[in-house]
């Protein structure tokens, strides 16, 4: 049951991947056209102000999830209710915190943001940030929800709890702005949605996994409650330089350069989003199984193959998505977009390159969650993070948008990919380079074929127009998968396509 939860939660995960593109393709532009580029940028200015503060939930969801799923591969589910009690007190604290933060960032908002923005787009902005941080607090309680389902591992129901989210918001915003043209109308909609997946989760939690999710301060085990605290401050940390390095750049850039500046910046982290959702789309479901692995014998020899079996598939797609877009990614974003949005597609390449070699091993990540060795990377993002807000408050006030960009790519080289690979060597005896190489075995030579494939026909072959643009896809889409069937994936990768197995057996 757990390997077929993991399996049916990837494949969610990526169908929940295409409904997010087709979601960002369809629903932006219109947003855009509805609202506004002035009024679009100023909402996301505020969003990734108030996603920012995300931190303060001190990564409880992920703890309770890995200590859930300690338990059970423990055998010890008499400790798994007392544990969610204790997680729901801390919960509660956090909340009050919470609250308090944003009281404080709302009557700064006019200071923050008064060199950047008009009278009436600071009036808009508070009353933004008030719908969002109500959805924050909802949050809280969101994730803990989430741990609690992800630690059971029932990834299928938690990942098609998110698919409808998704779909109900793409449907609900296009109508609704059809009437009320306003930013206010995005916050709304998220804020019923959390509702209403709130009100759903609970009954499954109580129901279906016959836990009762409960608030309690009474009958704590000091000693879990300690040791639990110590990963739970560990991923407050890390979380800390994530939301920086995730919504710095548009706060900053909203702040010095204006809503106009966010709304192109903007496209490309939306982009790059879509593309850091193709590994963490599998990563995302590995820590009970990376936990269950490690209580074998030999378990880091064996997570060694993992991490190679699973960054094969990361590669392959994340390879996918880099080459396609370097060829033709300029010719799609003046499709979908129009002029004006060029350097989206700079912004975008300076961002994917770097992150391509991380994204690829984070299963990794999840070794060191099951281990309880986050510390290091904690210091080293934590570092890499305070380099990139450097960069980026200095490189946007003095040379525009691109430098923040920059900044972000130099944190993923310095912190994800040196120091973190250097770390993984060191500690765990995991022979990075030994990875890579198997991981990129042949795949990078049928990347070269469908890059080279589809720039002939982009460039003299085919013309402009989405007709067009739509073959060119067809083109680099033919050509890798021919060849990786032919010679880039191996036995046991093709042993995962039925069909072409049994072929392949046929034509033997």
């Amino acid at each position: 049951m757990a390997r077929s939860e993991v399996k049916w939660g990837a494949i969610l995960s990526y169908i929940l991947i295409v409904i997010n593109a087709v979601y960002g393709l369809i629903i932006t532009p219109y947003v855009i056209a509805s609202i506004g580029e002035v009024e679009y940028g100023v909402y996301k200015s505020i969003s990734s102000l108030s996603t920012s503060l995300l931190v303060l939930d001190l990564g409880l969801g992920g703890t309770v999830m890995r200590y859930l799923a300690k338990y059970r591969s423990e055998g010890r589910k008499d400790k798994i209710e007392p544990f969610v009690s204790m997680a729901f007190g801390e919960g509660l604290i956090i909340i009050v915190v919470m609250g308090m933060v944003c009281g404080a960032m709302y009557a700064l908002l006019p200071t923050m943001y008064r060199n950047g923005m008009s009278g009436d787009e600071i009036r808009l902005a508070r009353g933004l940030f008030l719908g969002l941080s109500v959805n924050l607090v909802l949050h809280i309680v969101e994730n803990l929800f989430y741990g609690i389902i992800s630690g059971f591992n029932r990834f299928t129901f938690g990942n098609s709890m998110k698919l409808m989210r998704i779909v109900a918001r793409m449907v609900l915003l296009y109508v609704l702005l059809k009437i009320f043209r306003s930013a206010l109308v995005l916050v709304l909609v998220d804020l019923v949605l959390t509702l209403v997946l709130l009100a759903v989760e609970y009954v499954y939690i109580r129901r279906a996994l016959d836990v009762k999710p409960r608030l309690s301060f009474k009958g704590w085990d000091m000693a879990v409650f300690g040791e639990s605290f110590k990963y739970t401050l560990l991923l407050f940390l890390t979380s800390i330089a994530a939301q920086i390095n995730n919504n710095l750049d548009n706060v900053v850039i909203g702040a010095i350069r204006g809503a106009a500046c966010v709304t192109v910046y903007s496209i490309g982290l939306l982009i790059f989003g879509m593309f850091e959702n193709l590994s963490t789309a599998i990563s995302g479901v590995m820590l009970p199984t990376v936990t269950g692995i490690l209580a074998q014998e030999d378990g880091l020899k064996k997570i060694q193959a993992k991490i190679v079996q699973v960054g094969r598939v990361q590669f392959a797609l994340l390879g996918a998505a880099l080459v396609g877009f370097a060829v033709i990614g300029r010719d799609f974003l003046r499709l979908w977009l129009g002029d004006g949005f060029g350097d989206a597609y700079k912004i975008t390449l300076i961002l994917m390159i770097p992150a391509t070699l991380e994204l690829c091993v984070n299963v990794c990540l999840s070794v060191l969650r099951a281990k309880n060795m986050l510390g290091f990377r904690t210091a080293v993002l934590t570092g890499s993070t305070l380099l990139n807000a450097v960069v980026t408050v200095i490189g946007v006030y003095r040379f525009g948008y691109l430098a923040a960009a920059v900044g972000t790519a130099l944190s993923f080289i310095i912190g994800s990919l040196l120091a973190m690979n250097i770390y993984y060597h060191k500690k765990l005896s995991f022979h990075m380079l030994s990875i890579y190489r198997q991981i990129f075995s042949r795949i990078w030579i049928c990347l070269l074929l469908a890059g080279a494939a589809v720039f002939v026909s982009s460039r003299w072959l085919l013309g402009s127009g989405w007709l067009s643009f739509l073959g060119n896809v067809a083109v680099f889409c033919v050509v890798y998968v021919l060849t990786m069937l032919a010679f880039g994936a191996n036995d046991s990768e093709i042993a995962m396509l039925p069909f072409i197995h049994k072929f392949r057996n046929k034509r033997k």
